[in-house]
């Protein structure tokens, strides 16, 4: 039986959480077990039960997302925090990766894209979401201020267009005409990507693509 993520919510907006909290728990594979309005909250509560994965808003009262990120990295490095904000500004970024942010969620994201970005935080160590700039992740990566982890994966040409294809924010009838071939197949090769990789997205695969250096961003 697969183990459920264990997750954490902290957002001083009651409606944000209980929705978000009812909605991830009609999947089988995610369990909330903490629910916080401000920061010291989720530290209290973070004492008391064992947490993969932490939602984390920044702004909040009595003690805010900074504080609470300092002190999680300090006292849980295990768990990977997935900030949601409504603005990733580049040196904003560069500070929480530094602070131990695992992930950047965008606050006008679909649902599906947090259940994707659960997965892959958890799964694979970071997610970036798709508006996340390309330089600023090949910059952590380069750095070594990210380290996401990927088993031996071994492509085909096919999937080596498509990913690169991807990686130039094509959409899939792109892909499909510039490859001459039909837009099934296309979702076949990423689906094959998604597989291999381990990715649940778009985003998870341009970070698979730039740390393993199956596309290159021209300078």
């Amino acid at each position: 039986m697969t183990q459920t993520i264990k997750i954490a919510l902290a957002d001083d907006h009651v409606m944000v959480r209980q929705s978000l909290a009812m909605a991830l728990s009609a999947d089988h594979k995610f369990e909330v077990i903490v629910q916080a309005e401000n920061g010291k909250i989720l530290l209290d509560q973070l004492a008391l039960k064992r947490v993969d994965v932490v939602l984390l808003d920044l702004q909040m009262p009595v003690m805010n997302g900074w504080l609470a990120l300092e002190k999680i990295s300090a006292m849980y490095p295990s768990i990977k925090v997935v900030v949601v904000s409504m603005h990733f500004e580049t040196v904003t970024l560069k500070d929480l990766i530094s602070k131990g942010v695992r992930g950047f969620l965008p606050k006008n994201s679909d649902f599906q894209t947090l259940i994707n970005a659960i997965n892959e935080v958890n799964d694979l160590g970071y997610f970036f979401g798709g508006k996340i700039s390309k330089s600023i992740v090949r910059e952590l990566l380069i750095t070594n201020e990210i380290s996401p982890s990927y088993g031996i994966v071994t492509l085909n040409e096919k999937e080596k267009e498509t990913l690169r294809l991807i990686c130039l924010d094509k959409v899939p009838k792109e892909i499909a005409e510039e490859m001459k071939v039909t837009e099934r197949t296309v979702d076949r090769y990423r689906s094959s990507l998604y597989k291999k990789t381990g990715t649940k997205t778009s985003a998870g695969l341009v970070l698979f693509a730039l740390k393993n250096n199956f596309f290159v961003l021209a300078d």
